[in-house]
């Protein structure tokens, strides 16, 4: 065998495992893809989830309803109720404009 025969043998044998090296690491980063796509999805439905719980939890009914039995609060009626003085430092005027 001549030297360009050798040469082009080990070449032929370099290319060869770049091609498995690139097969390898696609095969690896389409595998993390699809992990990552289904831990997306997971993440998702989890907020979902949190997002009708927070809607559930924050419904004014519900919210009344806890003031009135774990906090014993009750709405106001008649003399319990008092209007509070305007304070002296807001303008009567629009904000921007001038007084």
């Amino acid at each position: 065998m001549s030297n360009r025969h050798i040469w082009l043998l080990v070449a032929l044998l370099g290319s060869a495992i770049a091609v498995v090296m690139t097969q390898h690491q696609a095969r690896s980063l389409y595998i993390r893809l699809h992990e990552m796509q289904e831990q997306t999805r997971k993440l998702e439905v989890e907020r979902t989830e949190l997002q009708l719980e927070q809607s559930t939890l924050s419904a004014h009914g519900r919210v009344e309803a806890v003031a009135r039995e774990r906090l014993g609060m009750a709405i106001p009626v008649g003399p319990q109720v008092q209007a509070l003085p305007e304070p002296a430092s807001v303008a009567t005027t629009a904000p921007g404009t001038a007084p």
